[in-house]
């Protein structure tokens, strides 16, 4: 009977500190390349989204604008006129 652990292409099978790290290191390696392929492969965003976005934020900051300047005019006209 053979008691060794099997070498399986250089992957060994034992619980040791350095094929733990040995694993650790492959893994994370493994997961940078799967984030870069996925970075990669992702669709680019849509330029006509962006645009609708920034239109909604102005058209806010002009209501908000517009806003100000009547109640501003209306407490004005009501105090001072």
């Amino acid at each position: 009977m053979n008691n060794q652990i099997p070498n399986f292409n250089g992957f060994p099978t034992d619980n040791s500190s350095s094929t733990n790290l040995k694993y650790d290191i492959i893994a994370s390696k493994m997961m940078i390349g799967m984030r870069n392929h996925q970075m990669r492969t992702a669709p680019a965003p849509n330029v006509g989204f962006v645009f609708e976005i920034m239109g909604a934020v102005l058209q806010m900051i002009v209501a908000l604008v517009v806003i100000l300047i009547i109640g501003i005019t209306l407490i004005y006209k009501k105090f001072f006129i």
